[in-house]
């Protein structure tokens, strides 16, 4: 059997390439969707509609036989496509070939003038990932909708995140007879109702630059403890946060380390937890200060307000209030490979965390932080040291 994939483009049937057609034309059986049907039936009668899972079990199963079956595929095969679904699951034995199509990227870029050479490309086709992070960080976003997220969800999720200002772009039904095209503001747009068919493009010109490195001048200071700057540094140094972890912050204080975590986390959340209120409308002002808008922060004592977040990949320890292994307890039943980072200015913590890390059998690193910073004596500066601050590292083996 010979597999032949083939972008169609976002429906239209002259949109579809000469390539394409041809591949169609002349393949002894031809496999889609039930929105391509119509616009592939009238190229061939040897045209059958077939889900993804189903495609891969003809294929396989099917192997050895002597014919040449195209896929026609939704758009442009190197974009979220079932392409890399075949690419991944097909038996080795198959020949296969890709030939790409007009993606719905390109031709609604096309219809909005605008260009998409430094846009972040994001999919929430039948997932519940948070547009949130994206738009926060980045300029241009466009975004496939699909399942339970659609456009108006898109809108109402940024409106109700503080997100405002931002312009949408929606693309329904794209190149079909029932083509939408609209722009607006997120207050705007999620009062409209759109079907699964759509694209987003969302422009924010206030994004943040997650590559700078938050001052501790940049946050509001109150009477919430604040981890400085250069602790800070080291412990997400530690922390080690790739952009889609999930991040837990305990005894978020003023939000200093919640923010600089969620810079880390781009593309997805930090859950941060802290009893007490006024240190929670801190974190929130510090989080509308920094643009670091990837944060939920409850007003709750740790375990026990952890219990609705998902499972978290790293998590940062500030403040146990006493509870230091039953937070550690409640993190590792969602995910026993969670990396911890506490930090501790007493011996009577850093014998508990290590003591907590050794019983459970993880691999423990331990760095002390003596931190000087020079402070104006007259015309000198004088080294002024702080107190030695501890952090302890433990990850699950």
């Amino acid at each position: 059997m010979k597999v032949i994939v083939a972008g169609a483009g976002p429906g239209a049937l002259e949109l579809y390439t000469e390539q394409m057609k041809k591949a169609v034309q002349t393949a002894d059986l031809v496999l889609t969707a039930e929105r391509l049907f119509a616009s592939i039936s009238a190229l061939t009668d040897k045209v059958r509609i077939m889900g993804v899972s189903d495609t891969i079990s003809y294929i396989n199963e099917n192997r050895d036989k002597d014919e040449t079956v195209c896929v026609a595929a939704s758009g442009d095969t190197g974009f979220y496509s079932i392409a890399a679904t075949i690419a991944g699951k097909a038996d080795p034995m198959v020949e296969t070939e890709f030939l790409c199509g007009i993606g719905s990227l390109s031709y609604f870029a096309a219809k909005i003038k605008l260009g998409y050479e430094n846009m972040k490309l994001v999919s929430l086709h039948g997932n519940r990932k948070s547009i949130i992070p994206f738009v926060c960080y980045n300029e241009k976003v466009f975004t496939l909708t699909g399942g339970a997220v659609k456009a108006h969800h898109i809108a109402e999720s940024l409106f109700r995140a503080g997100l405002t200002d931002v312009q949408l772009y929606v693309g329904e039904n794209l190149s079909l007879p029932q083509e939408r095209i609209i722009s607006g503001k997120p207050e705007e747009v999620m009062k409209m109702t759109f079907s699964d068919l759509s694209v987003v493009v969302i422009k924010n010109y206030n994004y943040v630059n997650r590559y700078r490195t938050l001052k501790d001048g940049d946050f509001i200071r109150g009477k919430s403890p604040m981890t400085k700057e250069a602790i800070r540094s080291l412990s997400l140094a530690a922390l080690e946060i790739e952009p889609s972890d999930v991040v837990y912050d305990i005894g978020a204080g003023t939000g200093s380390v919640t923010c600089a975590m969620a810079y880390k986390a781009c593309e997805s959340m930090v859950y941060a937890v802290e009893k007490e209120d006024y240190a929670v409308d801190l974190v929130k002002q510090n989080m509308k200060k920094t643009g670091a808008g990837n944060i939920v922060i409850h007003q709750a004592l740790a375990p026990e307000g952890l219990c609705d977040f998902p499972p978290a990949d790293k998590v940062f320890i500030g403040g146990s209030t006493g509870n230091l292994k039953e937070i550690i307890d409640t993190v590792r039943e969602k995910n026993p490979q969670a990396v911890f980072v506490v930090t501790a200015v007493t011996l009577e913590t850093i014998a508990q965390a290590t003591e907590i890390f050794g019983a459970l059998g993880m691999e423990t690193e331990i760095i002390c932080a003596n931190i000087a910073a020079a402070q104006k004596l007259g015309r000198y500066n004088l080294m002024k040291a702080e107190n030695p601050v501890y952090i302890i590292k433990g990850t699950g083996k």
